[in-house]
């Protein structure tokens, strides 16, 4: 777990770590496994479901970047099964396949296939499964223009009082898919901006390592994403969260429809402008 950030910083300090945080988070975003590259999604029902740029194939593929049949996959009692067509050379798990057991993003080591800039990807959300494509030359990731911010604010890093339950409560999301996305708090994080007192719920990450934050507010109207933003904190020390607004993110679903992003719950619709942050991405 990484060291709790100060509860005091310089804002000279402060300028170079928000500067590093956003050189960073563009450059996930512009990496080849980056939201950008993202170009389809698929939830799987039971039953045989055919890949390739072809007409009419359940997993479609861009013509110019796929033969008209790739493989099938079979979901069959919760597993998936792959089998690759004898004129093509799809790549997993470091080599050539024909056939294999999808593993999906749920297991240890899960299987990204990749034939030419594609690569698809099984995900498992709760008892659902979905094949993603990605395309490392997708027009998105080659025209990015980058993602337009508030000028860095020390008065928008903010030090909350974190009241605490007496148990964790379970937090349900819902999403954009209307699947419900399950999270844990420890308590609620309490401020006061501009002579309003502002509460906000964060929820715990799975491997507990960082605080997770999702909020509206007004901006969502005009100059940031309307669906909200996203917030990562430090874990809660002596009472108190670092939220930092100057690294309010998009989220991915800002940048590609075919991502899925929960939505921020009522409770984490803020009453004033945060004006810090990322402002709502480029066309």
């Amino acid at each position: 777990m990484p060291p709790a950030p100060p509860l005091e910083i310089t804002p000279a300090d402060l300028e170079n770590e928000v500067r590093a945080y956003r050189e960073a988070r563009v450059a996930r975003l512009t990496s080849e496994k980056g939201w950008l590259t993202l170009i389809g999604k698929v939830w799987l029902r039971p039953g045989r479901h055919r890949i390739g740029s072809a007409p009419g194939s359940e997993i479609p593929l861009p013509p110019d970047r796929a033969p008209p049949r790739v493989a099938t996959v079979t979901l069959e009692n919760g597993a998936v099964r792959l089998d690759v067509d004898s004129s093509v050379e799809l790549y997993a798990r470091g080599r050539p396949v024909k056939s294999l057991e999808w593993r999906s993003d749920a297991d240890d080591q899960p299987d990204e296939l990749t034939i030419g800039s594609l690569m698809l990807e099984l995900i498992r959300r709760g008892a659902d499964l979905a094949i993603r494509v990605r395309d490392s030359q997708s027009a998105a990731r080659l025209s990015f223009a980058g993602i337009p911010y508030y000028p860095i604010d020390p008065d928008w890093r903010i030090v909350a009082r974190l009241d605490r339950f007496v148990a964790e409560r379970e937090v349900v999301f819902d999403d954009g898919d209307r699947r419900p996305q399950l999270y844990v708090s420890p308590g609620t994080a309490v401020f006061e901006k501009a002579g309003v007192t502002c509460r906000l719920l964060p929820v715990l990450e799975s491997d507990r390592a960082r605080m997770f934050v999702l909020f509206a507010d007004p901006t969502n109207r005009d100059e940031t994403y309307g669906a909200g933003r996203f917030l990562y904190a430090p874990i809660p020390e002596d009472g108190h969260i670092v939220l930092d607004f100057n690294k309010a993110f998009n989220p991915p679903c800002a940048f590609s429809p075919y991502a899925v992003c929960p939505l921020p719950p009522p409770e984490n619709r803020l009453p004033l402008r945060v004006e810090a942050g990322e402002k709502r991405p480029m066309d």
